[in-house]
């Protein structure tokens, strides 16, 4: 930027002292956009730093540009077979096409429109198509060791959910447990419904939990929970994302349509040609 760099704003100066944070913790460009070539202000605008959920300006800057602020997403849904008598004899496809936004709300409003076209019941599969992705595996911990960190989670053309559920706890004073409920409904994997309730402050509820996930088919709490913690959200990456999506979609389908609403499998594939 060829600028000198400028003393410090007094009121900044005071609070980083304040605070007790080194100057060097910082690194700060400041820009008219009006002006762009010559700086405000500049600190460290050299040193090398970890961007952290700043370079999400990068990847939105480039969507706009590339996509227009008006883009929305669709996840095309089709058909291989005839429908009669509200049973489809064939299979269903979802075609994934980068949805980032297909969270537990739109899957089942998509699913309702799927049974609004006369769609009672599935004699064949439903298939997922993630093709529109060519990703390489990926070990979740390999960031920061935290694979059960919903940000950890992996790309995927049909991103449902984000790959993640939510462990949602209520307190019930009268029966001296919290209720544990699990969002989405995954199709074979079972939860604990309920944890004692104890007393003391809201302080580390996680821990007190004793949470197991070392079987994603059964999802373990061995510990109790503060009443005074209220109603918590405890959103978590599913231990097994490769299954995330079967099981989210089989499950829906289910609670849309009934326990005799399919016949088949929710597999991954592709959609036929024709």
């Amino acid at each position: 930027l060829g600028q000198a760099a400028k003393p410090w704003p007094t009121e900044l100066a005071q609070a980083m002292e304040r605070l007790k944070i080194p100057v060097d913790a910082l690194s700060v460009v400041i820009l008219d956009p009006q002006r762009p070539e010559s700086a405000i202000w500049r600190h460290r605008a050299e040193a090398s730093v970890n961007p952290a959920s700043l370079m999400k300006l990068v990847t939105t800057t480039a969507a706009l540009d590339l996509l227009g602020p008006a883009f929305t997403w669709n996840t095309p849904v089709y058909v291989d077979g005839p429908i009669k008598d509200g049973v489809l004899q064939g299979n269903v496809y979802l075609r994934g096409q980068g949805d980032p936004r297909l969270v537990v709300e739109r899957l089942w409003l998509l699913l309702r429109r799927l049974q609004a076209q006369g769609v009672a019941r599935i004699q064949g599969d439903i298939v997922l198509d993630r093709s529109a992705f060519a990703l390489a595996p990926r070990d979740p911990a390999s960031f920061d060791g935290e694979p059960l960190r919903p940000y950890n989670a992996a790309p995927d053309a049909l991103l449902i959910n984000f790959k993640s559920i939510v462990l949602g706890f209520v307190p019930d004073a009268a029966a001296k447990v919290a209720h544990v409920q699990l969002e989405p409904p995954l199709a074979g994997v079972s939860h604990t419904t309920s944890v004692p309730l104890v007393g003391g402050p809201c302080t580390d509820y996680r821990a007190s939990l004793r949470a197991d996930f070392q079987d994603p088919e059964r999802i373990r709490l061995l510990g109790n929970y503060p009443a005074s913690c209220g109603e918590r959200a405890w959103p978590l990456a599913y231990a097994d994302p490769a299954s995330h999506s079967r099981r989210a979609v089989a499950a829906m389908w289910q609670l849309v349509a009934g326990p005799q609403g399919f016949s088949g499998t929710v597999r991954d594939g592709t959609v036929p040609p024709d």
